[in-house]
C-alpha cells in the first residue's frame, strides 16, 4: 500500500517529513514550518462515539521555541492528507502575498482552513487551540 495516493502532489517547497500508519508531517523546505496529522484513538472525550480520528496541526519552531496551532480534528485519513494540502497552498499563498516567509504563522494558516470530514466540536464554531512553548 502506497503511504499516500498517488494523485497526491505536494505544493513547491514542501518535504514529506514522516509518514507512517498514525502520522503524516509535512516541512516547509526554508524555516520550520510542519503542518501534521496524527491518528489519535477514542480516550479523549468527544461529543459522539468515535474509535479513532486524525488531529491537524500546524506548528512554526524557531530556535528554542514554537508555536502550535489546533486546526481541528478529521474522521478519514483521506480527510486528513486533504486538510494538510490545504494547509501547506494556504502557507504558500501567503508567502507569496508577502513575499517571504517571515510573516507566517500558525494561526494564520490555521484561519483559512475549511476541514472536510471534521468532527463537530461540543462548542459553537470550530475549535482552534494556539500554544506557544520553550524547551530547554
Amino acid at each position: 500500500m502506497s503511504p499516500l495516493p498517488e494523485d497526491v502532489q505536494l505544493p513547491s517547497g514542501w518535504v514529506c517529513k514522516r509518514i507512517d500508519a498514525d502520522e503524516l508531517v509535512f516541512a516547509h523546505g526554508t524555516g520550520g514550518l510542519e503542518v501534521e496529522a496524527t491518528c489519535v484513538d477514542g480516550a479523549q472525550p468527544l461529543p459522539f462515539e468515535l474509535t479513532q480520528c486524525w488531529e491537524v496541526t500546524c506548528r512554526l519552531r524557531a530556535r528554542e521555541s514554537a508555536s502550535e496551532c489546533s486546526i481541528g480534528r478529521v474522521t478519514t485519513r483521506a480527510a486528513a492528507v486533504e486538510a494538510l494540502q490545504s494547509c501547506m497552498e494556504q502557507a504558500n499563498r501567503l508567502v507569496r502575498r508577502d513575499g517571504s516567509t517571515d510573516t507566517l504563522t500558525p494561526g494564520a494558516i490555521a484561519g483559512e482552513i475549511d476541514l472536510r470530514g471534521e468532527i463537530p466540536s461540543a462548542t459553537s464554531g470550530r475549535d482552534t487551540t494556539h500554544r506557544t512553548t520553550l524547551r530547554h
